[in-house]
């Protein structure tokens, strides 16, 4: 099996794909990752280096591409990241698939017609990017993320102790990038009208700055904590009282399964891609995306114990489905398929 990936990164698109790898070679699999420049945890699969992906170097890329597919010939090449189709068209479309791990709305029409001409076979990592594919007239089939084992959580006292919050408060962990597409400005506004809530905002961006001038703005420096990323930002989480998340549109999201999986009750907003992962009021509560006042509410209501208790229960038993093992054999199943040529 070649699995490929424009970059490596913590992104939830990388680790799915550390996942993955580790899975199908604890399974019987021979796996050889590609992927561009940064860190990739592939456990104990070969990694083949590939140049930056850019406007300027797509036909390296490309040729590298090529060059490790030809010197391995794999069963399957299975690339994550819908950017990777045209890539895939220029090889054995039979024996390639490549997974949506989250469209962006506004580029939706753009991606659809480069993944129709690629005509390579497509997956999605939920019904909420399988939908949103079907409506630009690309057909996909659902491939679900894997949620890993978690850390031993951090104490909560720890973790208030060092960012410097009030345990009085409700103390919630936002892992994610400060991109556009996880709106942490959004997060941020509804903390600052939820004065029973705490804040840490883990994995700087390029919206960094923005979200620290607004932290400063709004006058909650006290208890809204913006750090880079920590490399035990998964036992925060795990110790935290709630996960908060404001994207505007998602794939589906891992930090939302290992939240569930740690027992941690989520708040997030209800985009694409989340609103299929989290049911409302069973395994999580679900605000308007764009909209801190709602968010808000949704923080100030998880401040209630018996209710995260609840949630934290229904995310549990949510998390079961996405375990590695389960993940492992509804891909090899899909690959089979694909060679059958059964598809989507």
């Amino acid at each position: 099996m070649l699995l490929v990936v424009a970059h490596g990164g913590s992104g939830g698109m990388q680790v799915q794909v550390g996942l993955l790898a580790r899975g199908l070679i604890a399974a019987g699999c021979e796996v050889v990752v590609a992927a561009g420049p940064g860190h990739l945890d592939v456990g104990g699969a070969e990694v083949r280096r590939l140049p930056r992906l850019g406007a300027r170097t797509a036909p390296g890329f490309a040729r590298a591409l090529r060059g490790v597919a030809a010197d391995l010939s794999p069963d399957v090449v299975h690339a994550h990241g819908l950017r990777l189709a045209p890539f895939l068209a220029l090889g054995p479309r039979r024996r390639s698939l490549v997974t949506c791990h989250g469209v962006d709305p506004d580029r939706l029409s753009r991606t659809a017609r480069l993944v129709r001409a690629s005509r390579v076979a497509v997956a999605s990592c939920g019904e909420g990017p399988r939908r949103l594919l079907a409506s630009h007239g690309v057909a996909s089939r659902v491939l679900s993320n894997a949620v890993p084992e978690m850390p031993v959580p951090l104490d909560r006292g720890e973790i208030a102790a060092r960012f410097g919050l009030d345990l009085a408060t409700l103390l919630c962990v936002s892992p994610a990038r400060l991109t556009e597409q996880k709106d942490p400005l959004t997060l941020v506004r509804a903390l600052g009208l939820a004065p029973g809530v705490s804040g840490v905002l883990i994995g700087g961006g390029p919206l960094v700055g923005q979200v620290r001038a607004e932290v400063e703005r709004l006058g909650i420096a006290a208890r809204v904590v913006v750090s880079d990323w920590l490399d035990d930002a998964r036992a925060v989480l795990a110790g935290a009282d709630a996960l908060a998340l404001a994207s505007v549109w998602e794939g589906q999201p891992t930090v939302v399964l290992e939240a569930m999986t740690a027992g941690v009750a989520v708040v997030a907003t209800a985009c694409p891609g989340t609103s299929d992962t989290v049911v409302d009021e069973v395994s999580g509560l679900l605000a308007t995306p764009r909209d801190p006042r709602s968010l808000a509410g949704a923080l100030d209501r998880a401040r209630d114990e018996t209710l995260r208790t609840r949630l934290a229960h229904g995310g549990l038993a949510q998390a079961v489905d996405h375990r590695l093992d389960v993940v492992v054999r509804q891909h090899l199943s899909a690959y089979r398929r694909l060679l059958s040529g059964d598809w989507p």
